[in-house]
């Protein structure tokens, strides 16, 4: 597994650990025995003939919160798309029977009305969105090479405890009372949580009727930033308000939040890339995982959010 160490690896190798499979660590540090070493995009992968994985579960990769500079286009597609394309080769020379790689809804287009499902055209717009779809493309190019089957998950934003994102900023916010009370924006956004993102991605790699496809894992139900906003309210034992700040205003108020970050260098809470996130529409449908594999999240955001919040406090 590569990104063991991240937030949706880290869940994933709990709940491959509780089913008895021993996890193999690619990192770029050593860090204990079952540890494979390599700088992704950097090395040619080493290791992996000696250990024979059954499955490679393939998470790392630059984040999209490094999307700016000059920079940005050419390090994702070298940890990415480079990183991949090594990563893919060692584990088809090893004699994986499996390949998973973690992709995300980046690669489709933003801000739809309308729900998107796999047959969508890709549209990426970011360095993050067009570095995964490359790599997508390597992965279902190798898809029967050597018997190996390969699988693209496409996440949309994950939730859960531990998770330093977007959402924890907007919950913290919002526990300070320093968040501001939301308009009802049309648009709705999908959400998955984490332990169901680790087993879509288990299935995924059991079942040989998913090899060489792509599948979206997400609730069944897309989430207003309005619902999201009064959801963690309520999880807060907190109700919410009877006023709304106006779109104007908010949108003030996000030019603000980059001006400060321009000059603190430091993420604030609110600024034009949160309230993009909570205007725009970015909806999408996991029918295709249900209906070919049976796959349904078995968590919702408004009755999993109080854990999230609880052990939150408690850490």
């Amino acid at each position: 597994m590569t990104g063991a160490d991240g937030f949706i690896g880290t869940v994933l190798c709990r709940r491959l650990d509780a089913k008895g499979t021993r996890v193999y660590r690619l990192s770029r540090s050593a860090a204990g025995p079952d540890t494979i070493v390599a700088d992704l995009g950097r090395d040619p992968i080493a290791g992996l003939d000696a250990v024979r994985p059954e499955a490679v579960f393939h998470l790392a990769g630059r984040v999209h919160m490094l999307d700016e500079g000059p920079d940005a286009e050419v390090e994702h597609m070298r940890v990415t798309v480079e990183g991949t394309r090594y990563l893919l080769q060692a584990a088809a020379d090893a004699g994986a029977s499996a390949f998973v790689f973690f992709s995300t809804v980046a690669v489709m287009p933003e801000g739809s009305a309308s729900e998107l499902d796999e047959t969508t055209p890709t549209a990426p717009s970011t360095p993050y969105g067009r570095a995964k779809l490359r790599a997508e493309q390597l992965v279902l190019d190798m898809n029967g090479r050597r018997g190996m089957r390969t699988v693209c998950l496409r996440l949309p934003m994950v939730y859960g405890p531990g998770h330093k994102g977007q959402l924890p900023r907007m919950i913290n916010a919002i526990d300070r009372g320093v968040f501001p009370s939301l308009p009802r924006y049309p648009g709705k956004r999908s959400l998955v949580h984490v332990e169901d993102a680790a087993d879509a991605a288990i299935l995924v790699a059991q079942r040989k009727e998913a090899a060489g496809k792509v599948y979206i894992v997400a609730e069944p139900r897309a989430y207003s930033s309005r619902e999201i906003y009064e959801i963690v309210l309520k999880a807060l034992g907190r109700r919410p308000p009877g006023w709304h700040v106006p779109r104007g205003v908010l949108a003030s108020t996000a030019l603000a939040g980059d001006l400060a970050e321009r000059l603190t260098r430091r993420r604030l809470p609110f600024d034009s890339a949160a309230l993009s996130k909570l205007s725009r529409p970015a909806m999408y449908s996991a029918a295709k995982i249900e209906r070919e594999l049976g796959f349904k999240a078995a968590k919702s955001f408004e009755t999993a959010i109080p854990d999230v919040i609880s052990q939150r406090a408690a850490s």
